[in-house]
């Protein structure tokens, strides 16, 4: 199944170097494959709309500045010709006003496109020739705007972000118009030249090829940012889906109220784990807490469960508890009751949680009563002894969770404590209920006295408790009414963190969502803003406001000079195919000139350096040619040195600012060369003499040396490819772009003046070299007010996926956020197949062939505040001890009852990274923990197949790998004895009072259960069976500081070489006399060896524990139950203690 959470990064420089394709149509398949081509659509008729704009005010700025030119150098300037460049000013705004009305299609604006591409063809061609006519003076040959007009045909008219080649049509007609009236201008001047007409004719053609290229990079650009645009309102999707879902998990275990703080504290786990930040001591311990000063409280407890344990399979026993508690739960919903939780067989809930009501009491003998109905109803359809013992007592409670692993809402109190007793001392099939709830019911139910055992009752008696019992209702009250607003009714439904149903729903959303951000996408200033306002809802910030925010705006940089530092340090993907149209342009330079006057030696240094720019564009091409051979990865580089130096300096050239901004002046400034070279080889005294020769006779010999035009040319080739150089910064485009101008200028104005001053110009009384510098200033202006406004756009793009990839950040830490609290109610394994959604009333479950269970309950302890704060303390250094067992077979928090804290060991057969648990792994053990715990990982194991113990021979001493869960549990149970003994004999809560001699009473027993997730709503892993029944028995009839153990339970102690002395039968409630153990230990709190020259002597037929991994490999089909294992407890007493006295004595 696809994850929702988890988006491809198609954008990612590593996702498109490794690509066989072209860049640009893998990222136009990608965004038809995500069904974006409408939004690619708007987003290019946006950017339409801002190049038109973009468009009118340069053009107008061109022709107030030629203008302003002409009025300020030209003599006796006619009139006549400036009237074009007026025309074009005044009508340009009213041409293109056409495409930026609604609902204008394609064709409508290729009129418009053509219309204004050849009115600028017009005024460039009419201006000089109404001026010649007008004059009378021999007609211009060298059109003015032909370059500019190239550049707004492919980079600013409307058609050209339209799908299809119309672009190029137009481009290839306007070209052709322009070598038309160059040719025809000569032919009216009878000056016809060959070779001027064949260098113009591959100059306009290269223009064409360089913009082409510019649409290709645009498109790739454009996508990529469209695909950035697209993950991140996706991952913005996800974000608020799984703060629902969180919230929802939360609000189905918690009240609303206590869900911000525990998300806070979660957050902030997160953040000192990241900062690698450990807490310790008490000091840090959090208490989540609140009091709620009037409620009510059911505890219903199942009659005879403990013999429903002996007589039912674990599979039955746990389905009827998932049937009863589904139901219990669909029935505390409509009364408006919280279920706490379940234990065992047991249900609590409480009603008034999270927000009073004054109906509380009613409401909870209702659920009483239902619950009583639904346990007798089940039991006459599976025809089974099924009943409750229920008691109800309206008070006040603290309500909270406990510790800071595995986290169970709880409530606390001594009415909680009174109501337990109610339970106890009720009658089954009847609400055990107080004086104070019976007086808040309204007197529509039928009770009696209550019962003689709760008058008998030491806590009842002191409390002045009077007890009632409730049968039934007389008549049904009015109804509670909808539940409060701020009670959550986030059943399990909303607790599974499903992936397979949201993938398409999300990415729906996304879709949506998109079409809605791009119309908020900022494009730069431009007069469509007016009329996007109209389509865009009202926002609290204009994203467009928010970026210009983080720039300088008139030096377009970041102010953040780290950003702008990691702007500029991006891969450029497409430098490859820049320096393959680099070498296409040494090429068109490199024909301009051989057609023209060069001379061979000039030729032969041209071909030198288009060889080296063939090098380059072969270097940085390197890595795309190697892909079409064979895809490339870590484990398959090319065998070859050679290969790998050439794959590693095209990697450089695509990676590394520091070397492809060399490349890319070093390409320039080659280029540069080329074009200047006939120049700087050329006599400057011969040339001037043969120019003046040429003017006596009206001859055009200095073309002999070199045409000034042609390298004029030459050098806007070299500047148009700053228009395809994307992966340089912008100032040292700039400052290159100026350099090669500065050049060229001296060279027309100072070092060969003569020459460029005689030649054609291209207005009517403009001086020729005036004319050249015009010609290439103006293309520099255009040049520098696009590559800002391409810049702004490539910013824009990136400042957006750094917001992506914050967003994402957040997402992992949310959905990291998720695994905590999820590992914190179920396990891991567990957790993952609660994130497929699953029906509500679905038992999941699985069986466990040998797994510990332990029972902790802490003795001497007051139920008041000050109490619960040293429960929390105890239970957190008992969840602190868990991190020293996720290794080998994993001891597993189930619950906190009250103040007794349940573990079990061997629940799960992967090892991983428990998210409950904040703690970092811990170090390797001193020398002194070694020593605590040499007397178990000496111990040897023998032939796993030998299963079984010979009568009753105690003291075998091979043990099986399977059991060792039993050693890890009574490990750990001996650790929180250790602990107690530190809190103990340290004083650690002398400062309450109110607990003076705390002690562990702890019970282990070992064997099958059944493990799963019952009920409808607050899913919480639990364990079943009969082991977990004796577990329980052998801590409520244990001793303080002691560990007490079932007979098979001690046996296989005894083969791990851990003495378990026999204490006697034990009256277990609903099984009987049990035989009984209590594991010995030494005066340093360490196991005591059962039989240490035994296990010296069969040292040589095992195998310690350390050479033999404790992979555990849960059996889900119990093989031995726990009855087999009682069958041996049944032998006459007197003979067991016989054979214990020869045993341990």
């Amino acid at each position: 199944m696809e994850n929702p959470y988890y988006q491809e990064d198609v954008v990612a420089y590593r996702s498109l170097s490794m690509i066989k394709d072209l860049e640009w149509r893998h990222l136009k398949t990608k965004c038809h494959s995500l069904r974006l081509n409408m939004a690619c659509s708007r987003v290019w008729e946006l950017l339409m709309l801002s190049n038109v704009g973009r468009f009118i005010w340069t053009i107008e700025l061109l022709m107030i500045i030629h203008v302003i030119l002409l009025l300020s150098i030209v003599k006796n300037v006619v009139l006549v010709s400036l009237l074009p460049y007026l025309v074009i000013m005044f009508f340009t705004p009213f041409i293109m006003l056409g495409s930026m009305q609604d609902n204008v299609g394609f064709l409508f604006n290729a009129v418009i496109s053509w219309v204004m591409a050849f009115s600028l063809v017009l005024m460039d061609i009419l201006s000089d020739l109404l001026g010649a006519v007008h004059h009378g003076s021999t007609y211009p040959i060298v059109p003015c705007y032909d370059h500019v007009v190239l550049v707004c045909v492919y980079m600013n008219l409307p058609i050209a972000f339209f799908k299809g080649y119309c672009v190029y049509i137009l481009g290839l007609a306007v070209s052709l118009v322009y070598f038309g009236y160059v040719l025809t201008m000569q032919f009216l001047n009878d000056k016809v030249s060959a070779a001027l007409l064949g260098s113009y004719a591959i100059y306009l053609f290269i223009l064409n090829l360089i913009y082409s290229y510019f649409t290709l990079i645009r498109e790739y650009d454009l996508r990529r940012a469209i695909l950035s645009r697209y993950q991140l309102v996706y991952q913005s999707i996800v974000y608020q889906t799984v703060l629902k879902k969180e919230n929802a998990l939360l609000e189905s275990i918690l009240p609303r109220r206590m869900v911000r703080t525990l998300q806070e504290e979660i957050c902030s786990r997160i953040e000192d784990q990241n900062q690698h930040i450990t807490h310790h001591g008490s000091s840090t311990r959090k208490l989540f807490l609140e009091p709620y000063p009037e409620v009510s409280i059911l505890v219903a407890d199942m009659v005879n469960y403990t013999h429903l344990t002996t007589t039912l399979e674990a599979p039955q026993l746990v389905e009827i508890l998932h049937d009863l508690f589904v139901n219990f739960d669909l029935a505390a919903d409509r009364n408006r009751a919280m279920r706490i939780k379940f234990l065992g067989d047991a249900y609590n809930c409480v009603a008034g949680i999270p927000n009073y009501f004054p109906a509380h009491a009613a409401c909870c003998v209702d659920q009483a009563l239902d619950m009583i109905h639904i346990t007798q109803d089940l039991s006459n359809r599976r025809d089974l002894a099924i009943n409750l013992r229920i008691g109800v007592h309206s008070g006040e409670v603290l309500a909270g969770i406990i510790g800071h692993a595995k986290w169970q809402f709880d409530i606390w109190s001594k009415d909680v404590d009174i109501t337990n007793r109610l339970e106890t001392s009720g009658v089954p099939g009847m609400v055990h209920v107080s004086q104070r709830t019976l007086n808040m019911l309204d007197g529509h139910y039928v009770f009696i006295e209550g019962t003689q055992e709760a008058k008998n009752d030491v806590v009842l008696q002191e409390a002045g408790i009077r007890t009632y019992l409730v049968s039934s209702r007389i008549a049904d009250p009015e109804e509670p009414g909808e539940l409060d607003n701020e009670i959550s009714n986030a059943s399990i439904n909303s607790c599974h963190l499903s992936h397979g149903g949201y993938y398409e729903e999300i990415q729906i959303k996304a879709q949506r969502q998109m079409m809605r951000e791009v119309e908020h996408t900022a494009l730069g200033s431009g007069f469509s803003e007016c009329r996007r306002e109209r389509f865009i809802e009202k926002r609290t910030f204009s994203e467009e406001h928010m970026f210009n925010a983080r720039i300088y705006f008139i030096l377009g940089v970041f102010r953040s000079w780290r950003r702008e530092w990691d702007f500029h340090n991006l891969p450029d993907l497409m430098m490859k195919y820049t320096m393959l149209w680099v070498f296409f342009a040494g090429l068109a330079i490199l024909g301009m000139n051989w057609i023209g006057t060069a001379k061979y030696l000039d030729l032969f240094v041209m071909l030198g350096v288009l060889l080296a720019l063939f090098i380059l564009c072969f270097l940085a091409g390197y890595k795309k040619l190697s892909l079409q051979r064979r895809q490339l990865t870590p484990m398959s580089q090319p065998s070859c040195f050679l290969s790998r130096w050439f794959l590693r300096i095209s990697e450089h050239i695509e990676e590394t600012l520091f070397v492809r901004v060399p490349v890319v002046v070093v390409v320039l400034l080659l280029l540069y060369v080329m074009s200047s070279l006939a120049v700087f080889s050329c006599d400057v005294a011969k040339l001037e003499l043969e120019i003046i020769e040429a003017h006596l006779y009206n001859e055009m010999s200095y073309a002999e040396c070199f045409s000034p035009w042609t390298v004029t040319y030459c050098v806007v080739i070299v500047l148009s490819l700053l228009f395809v150089i994307m992966g340089c910064p912008l100032i040292i485009k700039t400052m290159v772009g100026l350099l090669i101008l500065g050049l060229h200028l001296g060279t027309v104005h100072f070092y060969y003046g003569f020459a460029f001053e005689r030649s054609e110009s291209t207005d009517l009384g403009l001086k020729a070299d005036y004319a050249h510098t015009w010609y290439l200033v103006a293309f520099l202006i255009v040049l520098v007010i696009r590559e800002r406004h391409i810049n702004y756009l490539k910013k824009v793009a990136y400042f957006m996926r750094v917001c992506y990839e914050d967003t994402h950040t957040q997402t992992e830490h949310k959905l990291r956020s998720i695994k905590i609290i999820m590992a914190n109610i179920l396990p891991f394994h567990v957790a993952e197949v609660f994130r497929v959604r699953r029906p509500t009333d679905q038992l999941y479950s699985e069986n466990f062939a040998k797994v510990a269970v332990m029972f902790a309950s802490i003795e001497n302890f007051s139920a008041g505040t000050a109490g619960l704060r040293i429960l929390h303390e105890i239970i957190c250094c008992f969840d602190d001890l868990l991190v020293s067992y996720q290794l080998r077979y994993k001891v597993e928090k189930i619950k906190v009852m009250g103040w007794t804290y349940m573990v079990a060991c061997g629940l799960e057969a992967d090892h991983y990274t428990d998210f409950s648990i904040d703690i970092p792994v811990p170090q390797p053990e001193t020398e002194s923990e070694v020593r605590r715990r040499s007397s178990v990982l000496t111990v040897h194991f023998g032939s796993t197949e030998d299963d079984e113990i010979s009568g009753d021979t105690v003291s075998q001493p091979y043990a099986q790998v399977q059991d060792a869960a039993v050693l890890v549990m009574t490990e750990f149970a001996l650790d929180l004895l250790r602990i107690m003994q530190d809190i103990r004999y340290n004083h650690v809560f002398s400062k309450y009072n109110s607990f003076f001699d705390g002690s562990l009473k702890i019970g282990i027993s070992h064997g099958p259960v059944m493990a799963g997730v019952v009920g409808l709503s607050k899913p919480h892993y639990d364990i079943w069976g009969h082991t977990v029944n004796m577990a329980s028995r052998m801590t409520s009839t244990g001793l303080p500081h002691n560990i007490q153990v079932t007979r098979h339970t001690a046996k296989v102690l005894r083969q791990f070489n851990i003495r378990c002395n026999y204490r006697g039968h034990t009256e277990v409630k609903g099984v009987g006399k049990v035989p009984t153990y209590l594991v010995e230990l030494n005066k340093d709190m360490s196991f005591h060896d059962h039989d240490q020259l035994s296990m010296s002597m069969m040292s040589s037929k095992g195998m310690t524990i350390e050479t033999v991994p404790l992979t555990f490999a849960p059996n889900y089909v119990a093989s031995t139950s726990e009855d087999e294992f009682e069958e041996e407890a049944g032998e006459d007493l007197d003979e067991v203690e016989e054979e214990e006295s020869s045993l341990l004595y």
